[in-house]
């Protein structure tokens, strides 16, 4: 396993970076944006916060940060987004006896950036739908590796 996180602070700096739309474009990476959603998942009581808070990162930092015109380019994508979340929230919930530092490590360490793939087609993971608003999986149940109620809950979040 590797200790890419070494102490929660810098687990705080990578936030507060992605929330100050400063961290660049090479540097956010899948993992960076794992780690972001378990900080949110830690810090807030629920998942549609945590979302919430996610969404209008992402947002923040394509337009702020990246300086990208979303009228012209859209890389954000509301289904990875709800999925990663919910991941995360459960991830981060299975092992409430580890520190931060430690579920972030783990956390990157487990879940690769394909992991969605075991539970979509590639045709409707990648589809227009499904990059706008949350589409349910073809392949496999969410809901079985979800505790009850966490999907729905944060659907919708991002509106």
């Amino acid at each position: 396993m590797g200790h890419k996180y070494k102490n929660e602070e810098e687990i705080v700096a990578l936030v507060r970076s992605f929330e100050d739309a400063s961290i660049a474009r090479g540097v956010w990476k899948h993992a960076e944006h794992l780690v972001v959603a378990l900080y949110y998942t830690h810090k807030y009581d629920d998942l549609e916060t945590a979302t919430t808070y996610m969404c209008n990162g992402l947002f923040n930092l394509l337009t702020e940060g990246f300086k990208l015109d979303l009228t012209k380019e859209m890389p954000y994508h509301e289904t990875l987004t709800v999925f990663w979340m919910c991941e995360v929230d459960d991830f981060a919930k299975k092992n409430q006896d580890l520190s931060l530092t430690e579920k972030a490590n783990i956390l990157i360490d487990l879940y690769d950036k394909d992991y969605p793939l075991r539970f979509y087609t590639r045709e409707r993971l990648f589809s227009d739908a499904a990059r706008s608003s949350f589409i349910d999986p073809d392949l496999s149940d969410l809901t079985a590796t979800q505790r009850p109620g966490s999907l729905g809950a944060a659907i919708g979040a991002c509106d």
